[in-house]
């Protein structure tokens, strides 16, 4: 049977947690968050692949996430390093490979490369990159995912796809690992779900549990579709987490100027079912009915972060009432 695997994000500031810190206390205390995740027990750390914050555009520290987790591979020693999720159109596939194969290198194996089709149109404009139609960063999604994973196995790599193209490539130092698992973020269940079946070690979708479970059902579809078997990918999960002592401090959180969804398109019932945010128990419950779906790894963002009470309240009072499979 699989084991459940937690993973946390690292700050970096993309969701504005460092307004108003400066560049070197922002790295040092992400830092002392990254070393303390591992230590009491976190499987895997996370950092998002976005140069510009959320949910507003404004000129404050959001660390990039390929130097960041060079950085994170020195300072860390046992849990796996992966980005939710890399942005395919953000870099030539070739340099990515390179990139990604340093990072194993560098962090003794322990990379997880997660690669997505990109959404942030604003960050897209603002950064001077072309935003393709969904069909077109689509099929740069699937071409970068088959060039990378050649770069990583072969001498050297001719490629001639309709947006990635390579001539006789060199890309060494080789990962480390033998195969770098490779996660694949979105939930497009025509396209995405499809390359997923294809290509993905695991999927990731951030969503409520119930479409958790459908989109779990047309990914089997596709699996079947193109003769793989559905369990040799990883269903993951990376939800909002907050832990509260009782609902009353819960209801006060979302009556405050800064509770409930980041970027208000929730209402705040719907924010807490679909997030692990609530009591101990609550969320413990939460975390049961994913589980019992299938989900087999969890990467959660703290919303009290730069704070760690959440992070730490987790690990010991959450995953303890948490059955496996």
């Amino acid at each position: 049977m699989s084991e459940l695997r937690w993973g946390a994000f690292v700050p970096q500031g993309w969701k504005l947690e460092y307004a108003g810190t400066d560049a070197a206390e922002a790295w040092h205390r992400s830092r002392e968050i990254a070393r303390l995740a591992e230590e009491i027990g976190y499987h895997h750390l996370w950092v998002y692949d976005h140069v510009e914050t959320v949910p507003r555009r404004e000129p404050e520290v959001c660390f990039e996430a390929w130097t960041m987790l060079a950085a994170l591979a020195e300072v860390t020693d046992r849990a796996r390093l992966g980005q939710m999720v890399t942005c395919a159109g953000y870099r030539n596939a070739g340099l990515l490979a390179k990139q990604a194969a340093n990072v194993d290198v560098f962090s003794g194996g322990r990379l997880i490369l997660g690669l997505g089709a990109g959404w942030y149109h604003e960050e897209y404009a603002a950064y001077g990159y072309e935003y393709p139609s969904d069909r077109a960063r689509l099929a740069l999604l699937e071409e970068t995912v088959e060039a990378v994973r050649r770069l990583w196995t072969e001498p050297s790599v001719t490629y001639r796809g309709d947006h990635v193209r390579l001539d006789g490539a060199l890309c060494d130092p080789k990962p480390l690992q033998a195969r770098p698992p490779v996660w694949i973020g979105g939930g497009g269940e025509q396209v995405t779900l499809r390359i997923a079946a294809r290509h993905a070690d695991a999927t990731n979708w951030q969503v409520g549990l119930d479409a958790f479970r459908h989109k779990s059902a047309v990914l089997d579809r596709h699996c079947a579709e193109v003769g793989r078997d559905p369990g040799g990918i990883t269903r993951t999960h990376a939800p909002d987490c907050l832990l509260f002592d009782s609902d009353a401090d819960l209801r006060r959180w979302l009556d405050s100027p800064g509770g409930g969804h980041l970027w208000g398109e929730q209402a705040p019932d719907d924010y807490v079912r679909d997030n692990f945010v609530g009591t101990d128990e609550q969320v413990a419950e939460k975390v049961q009915g994913f589980v019992d779906a299938g989900c087999r790894e969890f990467v959660l963002w703290f919303r009290d972060y730069p704070g760690v009470e959440s992070l730490e309240r987790f690990q010991a009072d959450v995953v303890p009432r948490v059955s496996g499979p």
